[in-house]
């Protein structure tokens, strides 16, 4: 197909060219200052990223086993180069997970370093410089996930070609499969499968981490945050890089891999049987267009946000960077639109809106993801009415706060579904199942901004438990934790892009797998759709409790860990160094003894349904998993994010007649940091992971569906 050719030279310069400028931006961040030697601030940040590096490769060594046996499957038994595919979507995740970790251990100590050489400065200058040394660092982390996660894309396409013909069968498998589909989904499984192994033991060890240093550390001792006294303070530092940071580019990745592929598979599975080959080139450039254009407006809005003079708040950076990026998607959208969609002949009778369906669908998306970022920064804004209503209740014990911050998080659930919701229906009242497809690719098309805004999140909160662990002036810790409350809100504000995304493309996942299963009708009212349907929403509320549970339990061994540590008076009295080390392997070992379950669980039961019920039942169980995992994901996300912030509020002497050193300050600081806790797990475990579940049933399912079609034990049986 000529028209595809040109689209994939230029997106690979495009990437090329990008890659030159994250290693230029790299060696720019490691040769900022790590600051005057006498503070020893390169000694602490050296023993946070020694550690990170220990828990990187010791998840790894799990992965990998893994992965080859589930590439050896693929190929075998679904189709000859998937496991290849597989590999690819591995080795991308792996790699921006491992350089964004290694820039985020980099930046946090240059952001300390410059917020102590800034002390003397206006606080506004002190702040911008700050957030503009952190803001280089997050932004490598967005833009290698992006643009690696289209590298691997494009080149699979290049290699495969788009026929349609069953010509590349796994050895096994006598169904009929479509090369180029059952490869791309095979690549973006492999974005998957490594999130879901970086997200549940990073996020059970960071919280476990925090749970055990909040609960030891400031409630019963009243310890500072990121007192070196506290043993479980360096655990808790590293955890915000191998799950803040490597986990979720692994996370967002996944997610926006997901979606241009999702929508390669809807136009292919739509119109790739038709004979309009002109209809299925345009509809599978779309998608590529838009990846790489997302790519380059998120760097101008990235480059903007780094190189701020004098901002009034590092938020404001951070938003105008999200609406460049977004406005760019929205530009090139248009342009991509007119120009494949206007000359193209016989357009499907979907598109409502003739060559402009696609556009209007692609800006739905993109009006959903800024409108989902605004809607989470709503409920968990360090300055939000909702944030000041928690911190009346934390006065009164913290019962009320905490269930508080849940009762939010519940609010929060239709605003964010129903943006998510209607802007869908628009899509597919407009475009079809395509249109709905590149809705969802329109929410992450930027999806380099969301990360790298993520990111600036934990690389600021390390800053600040530098600072602390080796006691800079405090007008340093006032800096960093400015920028860690804005972080929090960013982190909302990224796992908003990831949940309405999520909710977007198993959507459009939903219509495409039932279209390749050979079925055109998902029908509620039929038992074997019924029986998937409840099924679904069942086990996504044990797959929830599961991670709760898991976490809770390593935090228990932290807490009790923490509390033997500090009967030694030398220890709490600062007199004598804590077991760091001892902290770091609680929650390493608790967070990879629970790493297999999660991915047990999605893809067994996928596999399992699909061969026992075939595709009705497995249509109904993804059904099942939308809405039960939309709310969770939303409530947890955003209930979690309030209770941390309003605890932050206290922390920062925003609450009247509470301010640290007050009389009443530990008993409302107390309940506000038992409020954290609770919502720690929830907001930085099982939040992130309902996402992924979702797609790797999803992923999943469209790979196997034609497999799931011809071998059930329901045809066998004839039921």
């Amino acid at each position: 197909m000529s028209l595809l050719s040109p689209i994939y030279y230029v997106s690979l310069i495009t990437i090329a060219f990008v890659a030159v400028y994250i290693i230029r931006e790299y060696k720019g961040v490691k040769a900022l200052s790590e600051g005057p030697p006498e503070w020893g601030m390169s000694e602490l940040a050296g023993r946070i990223r020694k550690g990170s590096q220990v828990f990187i490769k010791s998840i790894f060594k799990v992965i990998i086993p893994v992965a080859i046996g589930i590439a050896i499957l693929l190929s075998l038994f679904v189709e000859s180069f998937g496991g290849l595919a597989f590999l690819a979507g591995l080795v991308c995740t792996s790699i921006s997970v491992i350089v964004g970790m290694s820039v985020g251990t980099y930046t946090n100590v240059r952001a300390a370093a410059t917020a102590l050489a800034n002390i003397d400065e206006e606080e506004n200058v002190a702040t911008t410089n700050t957030v503009n040394t952190t803001i280089k660092g997050g932004k490598i982390c967005g833009l290698i996930v992006h643009a690696s996660s289209v590298f691997a894309l494009i080149i699979i396409m290049m290699l495969t070609g788009t026929e349609t013909i069953a010509s590349g069968r796994g050895i096994v498998s006598t169904a009929f499969v479509i090369p180029v589909a059952t490869r791309i989904t095979a690549y973006s499984l492999g974005w998957s499968i490594v999130a879901m192994f970086c997200r549940v033991p990073g996020g059970i060890f960071t919280k476990a981490a925090d749970i055990g240093a909040d609960l030891i550390g400031k409630v019963v001792n009243h310890f500072k945050e990121d007192d070196p006294k506290n043993p479980a303070v360096i655990a808790d530092q590293v955890g915000d890089n191998v799950n803040d940071i490597a986990a979720n580019e692994a996370d967002l990745g996944e997610s926006f891999t997901a979606t241009p592929v999702t929508a390669i598979v809807t136009a292919i599975n739509a119109y790739g049987l038709i004979g309009n080959r002109n209809l299925l080139t345009v509809t599978i450039a779309f998608p590529l267009i838009m990846a790489v254009a997302g790519l380059i407006s998120s760097l101008i809005g990235l480059v903007y946000a780094s190189n701020v003079k004098n901002s009034k708040s590092p938020k404001s950076q951070l938003n105008t960077s999200m609406l460049i990026a977004a406005g760019g998607a929205v530009v090139a959208s248009f342009i991509a639109s007119l120009l494949l969609f206007g000359n193209a002949s016989s357009l499907p009778a979907e598109f409502k809106l003739g060559w402009g369906s696609p556009f209007v669908s692609t800006v739905c998306g993109i009006v959903a993801g800024v409108a989902i970022g605004f809607i989470a920064q709503h409920f968990t804004d360090l300055e939000s009415k909702w944030c000041i209503w928690a911190t009346e209740k934390a006065k009164q014990g913290s019962a009320l706060y905490a269930s508080f911050a849940q009762a939010a998080g519940w609010i929060s659930c239709f605003p964010e579904i129903s943006v998510v919701a209607v802007l869908s229906w628009v899509a597919w009242l407009l475009g079809g199942p395509y249109g709905q497809a590149v809705m969802a690719l329109g929410m992450l098309c930027f999806v380099a901004q969301p990360i790298s805004a993520d990111a600036f999140g934990p690389i600021s909160d390390n800053a600040g438990g530098i600072a602390e662990g080796c006691h800079l002036p405090e007008k340093v810790r006032i800096i960093t934790d400015k920028n860690d409350a804005t972080g929090n809100e960013t982190a909302a504000v990224g796992k908003g892009f990831a949940i309405g995304s999520c909710g977007a493309v198993v959507l459009s996942q939903i219509s495409t797998f039932m279209h390749a299963g050979g079925e055109t009708i998902l029908d509620l009212l039929n038992g074997h759709v019924m029986l998937g349907l409840l099924l679904g929403a069942g086990l996504m509320g044990t797959f929830c409790g599961l991670l709760a549970k898991y976490t809770l339990d390593a935090a228990d061994e932290m807490a009790a860990e923490c509390r033997k540590q500090l009967n030694d008076k030398d220890v709490k009295a600062g007199k004598k160094a804590p077991d760091y080390k001892a902290c770091i392997r609680i929650a390493t070992e608790s967070g990879l003894r629970k790493m297999i379950a999660p991915v047990a669980i999605a893809v067994g039961a996928t596999v399992l349904l699909g061969f026992t019920f075939g595709i009705k039942t497995l249509g109904g169980f993804m059904s099942g998993l939308v809405p039960v995992g939309l709310v969770g994901a939303v409530y947890f996300s955003n209930a979690g994010g309030l209770a941390d912030n309003g605890k932050k509020r206290f922390e920062a002497a925003l609450v009247k007649g509470y301010e640290p050193g007050t009389e009443f300050y530990n008993d409302a600081h107390d309940a506000a940091t038992i409020g954290d806790t609770i919502g720690d797990w929830m907001k930085d475990v099982v939040a992130v992971c309902i996402d992924i579940f979702m797609k790797i049933v999803g992923i999943l399912g469209i790979m196997l569906a034609p497999i799931f079609a011809q071998y059930n034990l329901f045809q066998f049986l004839g039921l």
